[in-house]
């Protein structure tokens, strides 16, 4: 009986966990590249966290400056101001396309064959009509990212390369 209860008590644990991750709203080791917001960072910092709510459909990105005494920029998005979300490679150039987009230099693949398919382009128009882009990068979460923000936003994600 206590086999039981034990194997039991395990699998509801275990399907807590798996259901509270299904329902991931928040990443916080996320990369911000660049885009037209107003803030440096640096290329080695992933404290970029980003946040989901669906009471008022926001999207939330709390952006660090590479500068230890810059002040962190909150940028808030209601999800019918997205435009567009492209994922994969072909994010970078969407996103560098957007007038007044601030990119650093493209990383160089090895050949073709180490493509960093692990950017999320978010393209928006800002409160004063101007459009707006934001790339980010994440190693493990872009895709789970992607989806939950096309869920949130009603646009489909695009996939390129």
């Amino acid at each position: 009986m206590r086999k039981v209860l034990r194997c039991w008590l395990v699998l509801g644990a275990a399907g807590v966990l798996c259901a509270a991750t299904a329902e991931r709203m928040s990443w916080n080791r996320v990369q911000y590249i660049g885009g037209t917001l107003a803030i440096r960072t640096s290329p080695y910092d992933w404290n970029t966290v980003v946040t989901v709510k669906l009471n008022p459909d926001t999207i939330v990105l709390a952006i660090a400056p590479a500068s230890v005494f810059g002040h962190q920029i909150t940028v808030r998005l209601k999800a019918s101001q997205i435009t567009s979300l492209v994922c994969g490679p072909v994010a970078w150039q969407r996103v560098a396309d957007v007038i007044g987009a601030h990119m650093p230099s493209k990383r160089p693949s090895l050949f073709g064959l180490l493509t960093d398919y692990a950017l999320v382009g978010i393209l928006y128009q800002g409160d004063d009509g101007k459009p707006g882009a934001i790339l980010l990068s994440s190693t493990y979460s872009s895709a789970q990212m992607a989806s939950v923000l096309a869920s949130v936003s009603g646009k489909p994600a695009e996939y390129g390369k």
